[in-house]
């Protein structure tokens, strides 16, 4: 169960005055209610939410009302209301707070504001608030423009932040509180929502950042639907078995007789599954001459008070992770771009094939974009 904070906090220790002064132990009122040992001080002392009938009921007994719970308290503002995620203003920084397993947990933004982070919530749950106008079958398609916009705007009003601590931190954790969608989908478990949700709104984010400029290099990335995809598989005519549903973003050229595919860029927020999902269809890609870059926020921490999202390819106690092997040593990918700033990226040393790279979004001609264009114009050129 949730802790109180600010002015819900507040308000549950006004419970304790009125019991007071009710002649009230917290047993006495324990025995009333039914309650076990110790409910009535975790409610004042705000470490566990009451629900309203229960506050209701605590009134009730101690012989007063809610007029006498509300006295004196600090005016509640719409940012710090106890939510999945909220946040506090602390100086000049910005203090996210949002439920990570059986932890309250707090994730600072330095030189944020609120305003900043109303902006982006405001964003999420406006786009989610079409889902009330559209049929189902376009309810994907808005969740995921929804999804999508939010970082976008996450990561412009925040450049300085770590991309992949706005994603698993602030946007999924968002996405996940049901007050951001419309209130008919109060009962849905959001987590399951967002797997798909997530993976393909990162798609679009990739695409929305890189192909405006990419296209004025000649270079294409684009979003398949299934029979395109399967129409590039077929005319790809290799030997071994390629699963088109695990085509992510396409890579195309322009050419004088039309576009020419020349690769596939696999998106995903974290390492889960990647040797069955992406790697066999990489290898096959890579061998054949084709780019076929991992593209990740590179998402990971273990849930505490203060998480910290390490990600999977940096270097602990100075070892490199079996992840970072199957790019540098294996050749898995056709390079890796990781979004979380823990990264650490590979030596210049190292083929360009087969390093690890550190991006952000500050601006789409970066180390990533001017890849893609190396790779397209050596492959035409071959």
């Amino acid at each position: 169960m949730p802790e109180a904070h600010g002015y819900l906090k507040a308000l549950l220790a006004n419970l304790k005055s009125i019991r007071k002064r009710a002649g009230l132990s917290e047993s006495a009122l324990e025995e009333r209610l039914i309650l076990g040992p110790g409910w009535i001080r975790r409610f004042e002392n705000g470490e566990t939410i009451p629900t309203i009938d229960m506050v209701l009921a605590i009134l009730h007994e101690m012989g007063s009302d809610i007029g006498a719970l509300v006295q004196k308290l600090p005016k509640p503002d719409v940012s710090t209301v106890e939510r999945c995620i909220f946040a506090e203003q602390s100086g000049n920084d910005l203090i996210i707070n949002f439920r990570y397993a059986n932890f309250d947990a707090k994730y600072k933004l330095a030189n944020s504001t609120l305003e900043q982070f109303e902006t982006v919530l405001k964003t999420l749950r406006d786009g989610l608030a079409r889902l009330i106008t559209v049929d189902q079958g376009q309810s994907e398609r808005i969740k995921t423009d929804s999804v999508a916009r939010s970082f976008l705007t996450a990561a412009r009003v925040w450049p300085h932040a770590n991309p992949s601590d706005l994603w698993w931190f602030v946007v999924y954790r968002a996405y996940c509180d049901p007050y951001s969608h419309p209130a008919r989908f109060a009962r849905l478990d959001f987590t399951q929502s967002w797997k798909r949700t997530g993976g393909w709104a990162l798609e679009e984010i990739l695409v929305r950042h890189y192909a405006p400029f990419l296209k004025q290099h000649g270079v294409n990335l684009s979003i398949a639907d299934g029979n395109t995809k399967q129409k590039i598989v077929k005319s790809l005519a290799l030997e071994d078995r390629l699963e088109s549903d695990k085509i992510d973003v396409l890579l195309t050229g322009d050419t004088p007789s039309g576009e020419r595919f020349f690769g596939v860029v696999h998106v995903k927020a974290s390492f889960a599954e990647r040797r069955t999902d992406d790697v066999p269809m990489s290898i096959v890609l890579t061998r054949a001459g084709y780019t076929s870059p991992l593209w990740t926020m590179d998402c990971k921490s273990m849930p505490s008070s203060s998480p910290i999202n390490r990600g999977e390819l940096g270097a602990v106690d100075g070892r490199r992770s079996a992840k970072r092997k199957d790019i540098e040593d294996e050749g898995y990918f056709t390079g890796c771009f990781s979004y979380n700033r823990h990264t650490q990226p590979t030596s210049s040393s190292v083929a360009a094939e087969r390093r690890v790279y550190v991006c952000d979004f500050t601006n789409p001609d970066d180390v990533f974009s001017r890849f893609i264009l190396r790779r397209w114009q050596a492959f035409r050129s071959s």
